[in-house]
C-alpha cells in the first residue's frame, strides 16, 4: 500500500459557499482515506461563522491579517508537504504557497469560469512555481489555460458537493411526471446574474409550463425582485423563503419539486446544486455558461449559453416529463458514476499522488 500523502489544501473553513463546502468534503474524503492533512483558510470576517461541520478530523489553521499578509503560512513550522492545493483566487493563498519552501507540489485549482481579471489578477503567479492547475470543468480548463498562457500539467476535476448520499437516505426516484403543471424551484443566490429576475419577467411564458417557482436562498436583488413580483400581481406563484436547510430537510425538499431551474447568465463555475439536484433524482434545465455543460445528461436541459434558449428548453422538458421519458433513477445513477463523494475524492487522491510522485 502506498504511504500517505501529507496534503495542505488552502480554502475556506467559514461561510456557506461552495469553496468551503469542497474544502471541507475533499480534506474529510482524504483524511478518511489515511493521508495527513491540514487546511489554511482566510482568517473570517466577523460575521461569518466557522463551517457548520465541528467534528472535521483534520486540523484548520488560518492566515492573512492586516498586519501580518502571511500570518498561517509561516505558523506550519517545518511541516512539510507533498502537495498544496490552492482553491480560488488571491495573492496571499498563492504568495505564501509559493514561498513556504517546504511544499514539494503545488496545484491551482480554478473554481470559477476560468476568466481573467487582467494584469492584477493573482492567477498570473501559476508561472511562478505552480506545478498544475485542475478545472472543474472542460470549458474553464480551456478558458482559464488559455487566458494564463499555461502550458504545464493541467487535468478536469469538479468540486465537491455536500455528499447528501452520505448525509440522508435518498430513495431511488424512479419516472418524473408532474400531476399537471411543474413546481419549479431555484437555489442559490439572489443576484443579478444568477438570472432570478429573468424568471420573474417571464412568468407569462414559463406558466404555460409552471404552476410556480420558489426561490430559496439570499442576496442583495431580493427586496427589489419582491417589489417587482407584487407589481406584477405574481406573489401567489412566485414565493421566496430565505435560506435552505441541509442534509435531510434538503433533500427532501429537492425531491419535492418537478424542476430546478438554473438561468445564470453571468460567469459561473460548476454550480454544486445541479450535483445535489442529481444526486436526489430531481431534473434540472440550466443555461450552459462556465464549467455547466459538464453536467449535461438525458434526463435535463442545458442550454448552449444562450438564455435565449432557456424557454424552449423548459418547454422540451415538460413535453418529455408529460411523455413519462425523464427517468429521475437514471439520473441518480449518472450522479454516482461520475459525481458522487467517492469517485471525486478518489480522483482527486489518484491526482495528488501522480504529482507528489512525479519528477519536474
Amino acid at each position: 500500500m502506498a504511504d500517505p500523502l501529507s496534503i495542505l489544501l488552502i480554502g475556506y473553513a467559514h461561510g456557506e459557499g461552495g469553496v468551503t463546502t469542497h474544502t471541507h468534503w475533499l480534506a474529510h474524503g482524504l483524511t478518511q482515506r489515511g493521508h495527513h492533512v491540514q487546511v489554511l483558510s482566510p482568517v473570517p470576517p466577523r460575521d461569518l461563522p466557522e463551517s457548520p461541520w465541528p467534528d472535521r478530523g483534520y486540523a484548520v489553521d488560518h492566515y492573512g491579517g492586516k498586519r501580518d499578509a502571511l500570518r498561517g503560512f509561516s505558523a506550519l513550522g517545518k511541516t512539510r508537504f507533498d502537495v498544496a492545493v490552492v482553491a480560488g483566487t488571491g495573492w496571499k493563498a498563492m504568495g505564501g504557497v509559493i514561498a513556504n519552501r517546504r511544499i514539494r507540489r503545488r496545484v491551482f485549482f480554478e473554481v470559477m469560469s476560468g476568466d481573467s481579471m487582467g494584469l492584477a489578477d493573482p492567477r498570473h503567479l501559476v508561472h511562478a512555481g505552480f506545478d498544475a492547475i485542475v478545472s472543474l470543468a472542460t470549458t474553464v480548463d480551456e478558458k482559464v489555460c488559455s487566458e494564463f498562457r499555461w502550458r504545464g500539467k493541467r487535468t478536469i476535476i469538479q468540486a465537491l458537493p455536500e455528499p447528501l448520499e452520505l448525509q440522508a437516505t435518498i430513495p431511488d426516484r424512479g419516472i418524473v411526471t408532474p400531476k399537471g403543471k411543474m413546481r419549479g424551484v431555484y437555489f442559490g443566490r439572489i443576484v443579478p446574474h444568477k438570472g432570478v429576475g429573468f424568471l420573474v419577467e417571464q412568468w407569462a411564458a414559463l406558466s404555460e409550463h409552471l404552476q410556480s417557482i420558489d426561490i430559496y436562498g439570499t442576496g442583495d436583488q431580493r427586496a427589489e425582485l419582491e417589489a417587482r413580483i407584487a407589481e406584477l400581481g405574481l406573489d401567489d406563484v412566485i414565493r421566496f423563503h430565505g435560506r435552505y436547510p441541509d442534509g435531510q430537510s434538503y433533500v427532501d425538499l429537492l425531491r419535492d419539486f418537478d424542476l430546478l431551474l438554473l438561468p445564470t447568465v453571468g460567469q459561473e463555475g460548476g454550480p454544486l446544486v445541479l450535483l445535489e439536484a442529481m444526486a436526489c433524482g430531481t431534473p434540472f434545465v440550466a443555461n450552459g455558461v462556465g464549467g455547466i455543460p459538464d453536467f449535461a445528461n438525458p434526463d435535463c436541459r442545458v442550454t448552449s449559453g444562450d438564455i435565449a434558449e432557456f424557454l424552449p428548453a423548459v418547454a422540451s422538458i415538460a413535453d418529455q416529463m408529460a411523455a413519462g421519458q425523464v427517468d429521475g433513477s437514471r439520473l441518480q445513477r449518472h450522479y454516482h458514476a461520475n459525481f458522487s463523494y467517492e469517485v471525486l475524492v478518489g480522483r482527486w487522491e489518484s491526482y495528488l499522488r501522480f504529482l507528489a510522485d512525479g519528477k519536474r
